[in-house]
């Protein structure tokens, strides 16, 4: 056996050695390790959580509604006639208050006049013209017609003709253009009285488009004016209210900027409902001292009592409709009949008195859970 073999017996023995010790060596430290895992039966620890119960009661139908005041009749004046913009008895200014009949606006009517005159004096001389045949044919009417000629004055309006006696006075008549002349003048004179433009309700100019001086065409818009003593409010009303809403119930409104308080009257309630929020537009007609056009109000619609509901608080809630109650020792989520939401509760009707409901912190609980109370 030449040197080489020997060597490489003698490393193999060696190497298989170190092996053997080894795993002797592992055999003998995993015998000495105890295990951490114990053999007792490990207890589950149950939330202790905290439960009221809710009488049901009577309880108060109040809905809140608020909204931007408006002026109930807001008109926008205009002329019917063409001129020259003249000074009036007042000078129109916005926010400036006007009665009722007051004159807010004089357009020149000097041509107008002299045309209405002319046109009395054509009737005038038609119905002069008439009377020696009116004498000669129907001598019963001659008087009438006698008396409205010695009346008739160009500077005044035109009176009212006389009655036919007969049907054939009245083809007589009319067969003179009479009436013609007469209902084109009455036209006229109708016309005339438009060049004074006054206030159609006590209310106050919001707005001034024309100064005297000014061109005034026909159509044209002179001014902006608001009655000042009823008001209006458009409130939004969730569809769930709606079926308490009548016409007539009383709202209480509030300025908390003004520190007052107005009582106004439902009026009417709209039917077109919000695509964006779907609530209606509830209108409540406003009046009193202090209002004023465009003032933001608060205000409380009380709509009779709620009988046999209960009061809940909104955060005892896990969604919309359901809260948790405790069934022998495990939470179960009940599922309630909403009657009405407010700003901090939900009335509900079909929750019993001996009913447990969990309250304070829901976080980490679910459906099924058992827990102490």
């Amino acid at each position: 056996m030449d040197k080489n073999t020997r060597k490489n017996i003698v490393s193999a023995i060696i190497t298989i050695l170190i092996l053997l010790v080894g795993i002797i060596t592992f055999q003998k430290l995993g015998s000495m390790k105890k295990s951490t895992v114990s053999d007792e039966v490990v207890l589950k620890e149950r939330r202790t959580v905290k439960f009221n119960t809710f009488t049901p009661s009577e309880e108060s139908n109040e809905i809140e509604l608020d909204g931007r005041l408006q002026a109930h009749e807001r008109v926008s004046i205009t002329s019917k006639v063409q001129g020259v913009m003249q000074p009036g008895t007042n000078s129109v200014r916005e926010g400036m208050y006007f009665k009722k009949g007051d004159v807010l606006f004089a357009i020149d009517n000097r041509e107008a006049s002299y045309d209405v005159k002319a046109l009395r004096s054509n009737l005038m001389t038609s119905i002069t013209q008439m009377m020696p045949d009116l004498k000669f044919d129907y001598p019963q009417s001659f008087s009438n017609w006698e008396q409205y000629l010695n009346n008739f004055n160009i500077e005044q309006s035109t009176a009212k003709l006389p009655e036919p006696m007969s049907q054939q006075e009245k083809y007589f008549v009319a067969g003179r253009n009479i009436y013609n002349q007469y209902y084109n003048i009455k036209s006229q004179e109708t016309r005339l009285s438009e060049y004074n433009i006054y206030a159609p309700f006590s209310g106050v100019v919001t707005e001034v488009n024309v100064f005297p001086g000014a061109l005034i065409n026909t159509g044209q818009v002179l001014a902006t004016m608001i009655n000042t003593s009823r008001y209006e409010v458009a409130a939004p009303v969730a569809l769930d209210d709606t079926k308490y809403l009548k016409i007539g119930q009383k709202v209480n409104f509030r300025s908390e900027e003004l520190d007052k308080n107005w009582t106004g009257k439902v009026s009417r309630i709209g039917t077109q409902i919000d695509a964006a929020t779907q609530n209606l537009p509830v209108y409540i007609t406003v009046t009193g001292k202090g209002l004023k056009d465009g003032m933001y109000l608060k205000g409380k619609l009380s709509a009779g009592a709620l009988e046999g509901v209960t009061k809940l608080p909104k955060e005892l809630f896990v969604t919309p409709t359901s809260v948790y109650v405790i069934q022998d020792s495990t939470l179960v989520a009940k599922n309630i009949t909403t009657v009405k939401r407010t700003t901090e509760h939900v009335l509900v009707s079909n929750l019993s008195p001996e009913e447990k409901v969990v309250v304070g912190s829901l976080a980490g609980l679910f459906e099924g859970q058992k827990v102490n109370y």
